[in-house]
Formats: structure tokens, sequence, C-alpha cells
């Protein structure tokens, strides 16, 4: 057993049974509903969130953890003698790094703690605690794991189809004249996260058979190496589109392992029910 303990947050949107099985600690982001505060995968399953946004009168608010939350998780593995490496969620998209930097920066020098900005969202951030749990299992020291995280992260690609813009213009993500190619008759965007961690629409597809076919299609065209590669699936209550896309991409590309996560309430908050995304490595094609 590694004394290389991986740390990460809710949004990274990892399958439960991952979790469990390789000892991740997964620190609650929470969204507040209606004026109720909910932990994120903790006091709400997606499906449960995603009934009482179809219901709520504003949109949710969310919010990164507080710096004692993470200190709280951090240390209660470093008094178990273990060393840590914690991932987060995009700095381009929260403060959840910052407040976890300013935790880092609380500890002495040589204290065995590292935070990681993911530059990603859902199983994009899933992604990299896997490769972390592979390198940790491996044997490789605190310091190769965060090395390997780094270099792995360089070529991860982000992708994917909302059903509508709606929810990542009132939480500000994208803007107005970003949000205006989705509000033609049937148009599904098609967006993608940048190396610096920000949301930038790509394109837009009429209709959603389209906009599924074309993250296959984009992964063709920006994926590299993609035979026996790992690949990351998340989906906002659409798991039988997920699952098609799995299918598809065995199919077509020989892909190796896909995990498939469901994308939970701090994420789905700003995307949307119906949302699916591909995480696979390529090289990014058109600047933002």
């Amino acid at each position: 057993m590694s004394q290389v303990k991986i740390i990460t947050d809710s949004t990274a949107d990892l399958p439960s049974e991952l979790v469990e099985k390789f000892d991740v600690t997964v620190v609650p982001l929470t969204t507040t509903i209606d004026g109720v505060n909910y932990r994120d995968g903790v006091d709400l399953t997606p499906t449960q969130f995603y009934e009482k946004l179809a219901a709520c009168k504003e949109l949710p608010q969310t919010s990164q953890p507080a710096p004692q939350t993470l200190r709280d998780a951090y240390q209660k593995r470093l008094d178990m003698g273990q060393e840590v490496v914690a991932i987060h969620l995009s700095s381009g998209l929260s403060s959840t790094v910052a407040a976890a930097d300013l935790v880092r920066d609380g500890y002495p020098a040589d204290t065995p703690l590292r935070v990681i900005d993911s530059r990603a969202a859902s199983m994009g951030e899933g992604m990299l605690v896997i490769k972390a749990l592979e390198l940790a299992a491996a044997g490789k020291s605190l310091d190769e794991i965060v090395a390997g995280v780094e270099n792995y992260r360089k070529g991860l690609l982000s992708i994917f189809v909302v059903d509508t813009l709606t929810y990542l213009l009132k939480g500000g993500r994208v803007n107005k004249a970003q949000a205006v190619m989705g509000s033609l008759l049937n148009i599904k965007p098609v967006l993608q996260v940048y190396d610096d961690g920000k949301i930038y629409p790509l394109e837009k597809a009429r209709g959603r058979k389209a906009a599924l076919k074309r993250l296959v299609s984009l992964m063709e065209e920006q994926g590299r190496d993609l035979k026996g590669q790992p690949i990351g699936i998340s989906h906002a209550v659409c798991l039988e589109d997920a699952l098609w896309l799995k299918d598809t991409l065995i199919q077509q590309f020989s892909v190796g392992e896909v995990v498939i996560g469901e994308i939970g309430a701090v994420i789905g908050t700003h995307v949307g029910p119906g949302t699916l995304a591909l995480f696979f490595h390529g090289e990014q094609i058109g600047n933002h």
C-alpha cells in the first residue's frame, strides 16, 4: 500500500466504487438551492439534484469548500503518516485551488502535501485523480506523482455537449454573445475546456443526435494514439447517451478502459441536464 494518498473534490464526479476501492478522500463543494445548503454527493445524489433543479425558482448557487474544510481533510491524512496529493477543480472555473494553495502555504515547507490545479472539471479532473492513483500504486514518490500528473494534464482534452447554454450563461461561465449561438431552434452547443482551464464555445450542431456524433468526430480529429487509451465520459442524467458514446469509441477507435462518471450538483448547476462530456488525450485544434 502506497503511503501517498490522493485527495480531490466532489466536482471530479468519480464513480463511488472507484473512490471506495482506492480510498480517495473527496471534499464536497456546496450547492445552495432555494436557501438550503447541500454538500455535493453527500446530502444530494445527482438524480435528486436534477429534480430540484427543474423545480427551483432561481439558479442554485455553488461555493468552494472553506479553507478549514480542506485543511481538515489534508490534516487527517497527514496525521496518519501519509503524504498527500490534492487535485482540485480548475482555477479557471472556481476558487477551490486558491483556497487549497492558501491552506498549503500555512504548513511548513517540508510538509508532504502538494496541490495540483486540474485545469479541468468533472471526469477531466477525475482522469487526473486516476493517473495519480496509478502512479501511487506503482510506488512513485510524492514529487514523481505530481510531475506525472502534470505531464498527463498537458494533452488532456475536454469536449462536451450541453442541451442549452441557459445554465452556463446564468452562472456567468459564458457571456451573452457566446450564448447567442445556442438560442437558435434546436441548436446544441459543443464546448471545450481549453488549457487555461476555462470554457469556450467550439461550434454548434443541429439537433442532439448530430451533436453526439460530433463528439466522436472531434475526438477523431483531435485525439492522438487512441488505441488502448483510457477515456473519461461524464453525463448529466443521460446514461443511455454515455453508454452509446462508450460503445462507439470502443468500436471505432479500440480505446482502453472507459470510466463513466455522473455529473453532480455543482457542475450540473452550470451545465444543466442532458450534458455529455468526453475526456481524452490529443492535440487541441483552433484557438479560443
